[in-house]
């Protein structure tokens, strides 16, 4: 029993055995907290790479007559691509295509199979040592002994956080400024996040079709803000081939006719903050709260363009008003290049 009070007990073993193992989790987080709250001012470039193969027919055969990965494929996937197929991946099945997104801290890859010529491709976009940080940090596609790690830390900072408050309480005596410190602590965090919490939040969410033709080019992106006598008056994104040598991409910016015409033809591109390399089908969201900050008082269009070779050209819009009074989602659908666009405004009210 004197061993167990001395060792079990004691809180000041159990406060020091708990900070010994927040330390490395306290310093990463709070290292990241950083740079994720200026991730606009930390440049990054991606590293890509890209892999275009043919899946051999009797692979190919078997995977999507079974609508699973075999034992043959995972060896030609690793034989061709040097990796493995990770434990983890999000699977779209059609007769025409298959598609795999496979994303991880800091990463971003897939890959496509086309289902009548095996035509394989694979891209990997790495975009840093500060991106997988801030991806651990938000537990954003992290494997699964990451999140076991976050568990054991959460229980452990909440063990330190106790453990440290009853031995103020224990020490207090004779000191006077403990407790309204300890307040303040408290206090501080609250004051900080009330302001944050009144403003208004809005998220743009963008769907582009997985469509099934022969041969498919992501589509041109143009996202912008016009105001009530339809004046071009900021642009969100640019989405274009932005790596294509001598700056080839630009040249078919013009596509865009509707985003060009009001204005976008007096441009220097890239344009900061805006530009980006064009996205795969699927759901992006874009967080325009301070794009909708700088504007002043008034009716407004958000304008989605979309123009892609080989294919059509679509724009579609949204009308909403500001400031923003009351949470509400404004979406209209596409009929071919978009499938959807939807403005989410949210507030505290």
């Amino acid at each position: 029993m004197p061993l167990f009070k001395r060792y079990v007990l004691n809180i000041r073993n159990w406060h020091w055995v708990s900070s010994a193992i927040c330390l490395a989790g306290m310093l990463l987080f709070a290292a990241t907290g950083i740079t994720l709250n200026h991730a606009e001012k930390i440049p990054s470039e991606p590293v890509v790479k890209e892999w275009a193969l043919v899946v051999p027919e009797n692979i190919r055969a078997t995977v999507f007559a079974n609508q699973g990965f075999t034992p043959e494929f995972r060896d030609w996937y690793r034989a061709s691509t040097g990796q493995s197929l990770p434990p983890r991946m999000s699977v779209e099945w059609s007769q025409y295509e298959l598609y795999v997104a496979m994303p991880g801290p800091g990463v971003d890859r897939w890959f496509s199979i086309d289902a009548e010529t095996g035509d394989f491709f694979m891209e990997s976009a790495s975009r840093g040592m500060v991106a997988y940080l801030n991806d651990l940090h938000k537990g954003r596609n992290t494997p699964i002994s990451w999140r076991l790690f976050m568990d054991v830390f959460s229980v452990a900072c909440i063990v330190f956080s106790i453990t440290g408050f009853l031995l103020l309480k224990r020490y207090a005596k004779g000191r006077k400024s403990t407790w309204p410190l300890i307040a303040l602590g408290l206090v501080l965090p609250v004051l900080f996040i009330l302001p944050a919490h009144a403003k208004a939040a809005t998220t743009l969410e963008i769907g582009l079709p997985r469509l099934a033709v022969a041969e498919y080019h992501p589509p041109y992106v143009a996202v912008w803000i016009s105001d009530e006598n339809r004046q071009r008056v900021k642009d969100i994104a640019l989405w274009y081939d932005t790596d294509l040598k001598n700056n080839e991409g630009e040249k078919w910016l013009k596509d865009l006719r509707t985003w060009w015409r009001k204005g976008g033809r007096g441009l220097s591109f890239p344009i900061d903050g805006v530009s980006g390399a064009t996205r795969r089908p699927g759901t992006e969201l874009l967080d325009i709260t301070d794009a909708l900050a700088s504007l002043e008082p008034g009716s407004y269009q958000l304008n989605v363009e979309a123009a892609r070779e080989l294919g059509g050209r679509e724009v579609v819009d949204i009308t909403f008003s500001l400031p923003v009074t009351d949470s509400q989602t404004l979406s209209a659908k596409g009929t071919s290049e978009i499938s959807v666009v939807a403005l989410i405004m949210e507030t505290d009210k």
